[in-house]
């Protein structure tokens, strides 16, 4: 099985993404309604972060680790992958149901359609905790838990049914609530013990480049070489934050991000009042660079390229799958109404959830 293809489309449809300066764990589900060649009917990814740490398919039909460091939690848990696989077996007769419901209640009687769902867990630097859990067709929003309410809210009519089912039932509410604040931050901190020598965080290196054109200046910052991805960048002009062309944050080949952004220097302007501020969870303040008549670091250049491919790549994943239309042969059946398709929840851990998972 390659992974490749796979965590591009899933990656292309996160729906929500960790504070800076925290650390998340999330797991993503996508069922076709039909065959893709190339693409699982089903799969499951977990990620620490950004990092794919495990994933099962319906072609592998077992869950492994895909991170190296995760091999090691059967030192600590003899039945992990066994268990985990189990519930994900299980997750996979649930999915090509729910993807089926949907598409009924949204009359939708041919081509190739897409149900998906992302929860997960972050941990902040301060301490606090959130959790989320959000559900997706054809990647538009579909419904989404409040753990703080206890509530579902519905982003579509097709959903209300869901929504009022759900809500009425509060054991459901509880126990995703129970779960997302609880064991799957146990495990987020398992997994950031286990990873890291790879999760540890690396500062961002700054830089600001020139570019003249016959009638204007611009000026653009660079931060790269960063983990983890999230980070704050600004340009300001005498002690005032102006508007900025915006870009992607892209990764680089070694496992970091970059990110650049543009501004245009006002006719008059010495370039020196324009101030590109960078802040990162690795660093201990902000970090602010002014522009110097040297050309940037090659690993910029080659790291933006590279990046800009992995993010094209990416969007046409997503495009390919939500988009094209295929005909669906064959029925699926649900087997396993009481059981929770949480990749890691197994044996003790395991949650009943009574109808949670069927829509």
């Amino acid at each position: 099985m390659t992974w490749g293809p796979l965590l591009l489309l899933l990656g292309g449809l996160c729906l929500q993404q960790a504070r800076a300066g925290s650390h998340s764990l999330r797991y993503f589900y996508s069922s076709l309604s039909g065959p893709l060649p190339g693409v699982p009917q089903f799969s499951s990814v977990g990620y620490v972060d950004d990092i794919p740490i495990s994933g099962y398919t319906s072609e592998s039909h077992r869950v492994e680790p895909l991170a190296p460091w995760m091999e090691r939690i059967s030192a600590e848990d003899a039945h992990y992958w066994e268990d985990s696989t189990e519930i994900s077996r299980g997750a996979e007769q649930v999915y090509k149901v729910n993807v089926r419901i949907a598409m009924e209640r949204l009359n939708q009687t041919e081509g190739l359609h897409m149900f998906q769902r992302m929860y997960g867990c972050e941990l902040r630097d301060d301490g606090s905790i959130g959790g989320f859990d959000q559900f997706a067709f054809d990647g538009h929003d579909f419904l989404s838990f409040d753990k703080d309410r206890l509530t579902f809210t519905a982003a579509m009519d097709a959903a209300r049914i869901t929504q009022d089912r759900w809500d009425s039932e509060m054991i459901i509410a509880q126990r995703d609530k129970e779960y997302l604040e609880g064991e799957c931050i146990e495990y987020l901190k398992k997994y950031l013990k286990l990873g890291e020598e790879r999760l540890r965080r690396v500062a961002p290196q700054a830089a600001v480049t020139r570019r003249k054109t016959s009638d204007h200046t611009f000026l653009t910052g660079y931060a790269y070489g960063f983990y983890p991805r999230d980070i704050e960048v600004k340009w300001v002009r005498n002690g005032v934050e102006i508007p900025w062309e915006s870009r992607d944050i892209l990764p680089n080949p070694d496992g970091t991000y970059q990110v650049r952004t543009t501004v245009e220097v006002q006719e008059g302007d010495d370039e020196k009042t324009y101030r590109y501020e960078v802040y990162h969870s690795s660093l201990p303040d902000t970090v602010t660079v002014m522009y110097e008549e040297k050309s940037p670091p090659m690993g910029v250049i080659i790291g933006g390229v590279i990046g800009a491919l992995v993010g094209v790549g990416m969007l046409a994943a997503v495009i390919w799958v939500v988009y094209s239309k295929k005909k669906k042969s064959g029925k699926s059946a649900y087997t396993a109404a009481n059981r929770d398709p949480r990749p890691g929840v197994g044996g003790s851990h395991q949650h009943l959830l009574k109808g949670k998972n069927i829509l």
